[in-house]
């Protein structure tokens, strides 16, 4: 399971870019890219890409971003109080070309071992590629409500901290990544 991290810092420069898939298989649901450079406390510049639409920060802001390992799922702007769930906005494809390649292997393979052994192996074979498609599509779908969940519950805990840039700088915690893990389970209250 990957763990969710989250960078503060100020917002050193941001980028936008047109998406072209390089290869058969990269599908993006936003067709622009943002790069964006965060100038952390500590001295460091962080480089993170995400594919949306929307990017309600400038440069100089305060902004907080969650990570689902490399992947930015979540802004929160403490400068403007602004804040954007990207798994929201523009939410991962569920079904892929790739998945296209994945029936028609399991049907090849099907008919190669009926054509090897034994017919009754299409007994197996067909239902398992007709079934894929759907099972696929359901497993993200439920994937990704989990993860917008997540995030949205993680933005609205920022939403209650100070939104003035003096006042952010002095909430904010420290520049370094930081497990966000807790924020997604459920608490539990000790027993007496």
């Amino acid at each position: 399971m990957r763990k969710f991290w989250y960078i503060t810092g100020e917002l050193a420069e941001v980028q936008r870019y047109i998406n072209v898939p390089m290869r058969w298989c990269e599908q993006y649901p936003a067709r622009e890219r943002r790069e964006f450079w965060i100038a952390a406390d500590d001295g460091r510049d962080i480089k993170l890409v995400v594919h949306s639409r929307v990017m309600p920060v400038r440069r100089g802001h305060q902004i907080n971003v969650l990570l689902l390992g490399d992947w930015v799922v979540g802004l929160a702007n403490l400068t403007t109080g602004r804040q954007v769930n990207f798994v929201s906005e523009d939410p991962p494809l569920l079904l892929r070309k790739c998945d296209a390649l994945a029936v028609l292997a399991i049907l090849v393979g099907g008919v190669a071992a009926a054509v090897a052994w034994d017919a009754r192996s299409l007994v197996i074979s067909v239902p398992v590629a007709l079934m894929y498609l759907p099972l696929r599509v359901l497993g993200r779908w439920l994937a990704t409500c989990r993860l917008r969940c997540q995030v949205s519950h993680w933005l609205a805990s920022r939403a209650r901290e100070p939104r003035t840039r003096e006042v952010a700088l002095l909430a904010s915690p420290s520049p370094r990544l930081h497990n966000v893990y807790k924020f997604c389970q459920k608490h539990r209250r000790p027993k007496d």
